[in-house]
């Protein structure tokens, strides 16, 4: 913007030397470039503040991530993002069960007064901005972490289907058995976002590990796709772990590894950078693909899980799938309001008819 305003001021400077030399009386910069005034936004205090610059496209673009996105700060989550088929889960306490708050489908609206607002809104930018923190709610007695997260639900408010089994809430793998009752069969979730803050207390693995992506079956995940970024390094390091149905997860590094150590890697994401990610299932095949700035930017990491290979054992009929997105804290070692936040710019979800 700094740039556009420069611009401004000597086109304004030109028009008028031009018209003071012709001995016009008055004149017009009606051709220039037009301002737009800025609004004032006031951050919300559980969201550190950006950096100058970060609504920016990473080459430098006049162009802000509102008009590249379409996005709007001043509209709900669920009114710049299609959402009539995810909930969300957040670190909020339900005081009915005492685990994580659950809105979404086609009835987010009261989310926008509870104790969840803290941790999902929009951002300043219009972005969807998800944040958790060690110290919240859990979904279950059998998660050991948080999560800001949302989580696909085919069904869109009809409830007549059950949010968990093999029907018309969720999707199966495409090399499962056909003739099932699955909303869909293959799929593919795709998003542009920022990481903006990750875990810096803890012990082990925990500090810095976020995941940003799921495919979550029944039990297992066949694909949590996760960042990590140490205390103090500059870039982050991004990887896949597919789980073995009842059994060991299998990693497949993208940029980096789960070590993430040192600096982190030269070609990693930094806080704050813009990327893209794809999480695709096609047949016995999860393909995760990175990019980075938009979903048209540069591939810079790509890996295949042939779960065929791997003996992966999800080829049943009574398995079924469905996608995460957002924010599930891989930390339970840190200060409970140590936290993660994450923005996204982008978030669709598609699937193969059944």
């Amino acid at each position: 913007m700094k740039y556009l305003k420069r611009g401004f001021k000597l086109q304004l400077i030109i028009v008028a030397t031009l018209c003071f030399s012709q001995l016009i009386v008055s004149c017009s910069s009606d051709d220039g470039p037009e301002e737009t005034p800025e609004e004032e936004v006031v951050e919300e205090p559980e969201v550190p503040v950006e950096e100058e610059g970060t609504n920016a496209e990473p080459d430098g673009s006049e162009e802000t991530v509102d008009e590249i996105f379409g996005l709007s700060a001043n509209l709900e989550p669920w009114e710049n993002f299609d959402l009539s088929d995810w909930a969300i889960d957040t670190p909020a306490v339900d005081e009915d069960d005492g685990f994580s708050q659950r809105f979404g489908e086609l009835n987010w609206d009261p989310l926008a007064t509870s104790d969840s607002r803290p941790f999902f809104f929009t951002h300043t930018d219009g972005g969807m901005r998800f944040v958790s923190t060690i110290g919240g709610a859990r979904t279950s007695q059998n998660t050991s972490f948080t999560r800001s997260e949302l989580r696909e639900m085919l069904r869109k408010g009809n409830t007549s289907f059950s949010t968990q089994g093999a029907n018309g809430n969720n999707w199966a793998l495409g090399y499962q058995p056909t003739g099932t009752n699955h909303a869909g069969r293959n799929g593919s979730l795709t998003a542009t976002l920022r990481v903006n803050q990750v875990t810096t207390t803890g012990s082990g693995l925990h500090p810095g590990r976020t995941v940003i992506g799921q495919i979550h079956a029944s039990s297992d995940e066949p694909a949590r796709l996760y960042y990590r970024k140490l205390p103090n390094a500059e870039f982050g390091c991004l990887y896949l772990e597919h789980e073995i149905r009842d059994g060991n997860d299998v990693t497949f590094n993208l940029i980096g590894d789960e070590d993430c150590s040192g600096n982190g890697p030269d070609d990693g994401i930094k806080l704050d950078e813009l990327f893209s990610y794809e999480i695709v299932n096609d047949n016995e095949d999860i393909i995760v693909r990175i990019f980075r700035g938009d979903t048209d930017g540069p591939l810079i990491a790509e890996t295949t899980v042939d779960m065929n290979t791997l003996n992966s054992g999800y080829e049943l009929a009574d398995e079924w799938m469905y996608f995460k997105a957002g924010i599930y804290t891989q930390n339970n070692t840190g200060n409970d309001d140590d936290g993660d936040i994450v923005t996204f710019y982008r978030l669709d979800n598609t699937h193969d008819s059944n």
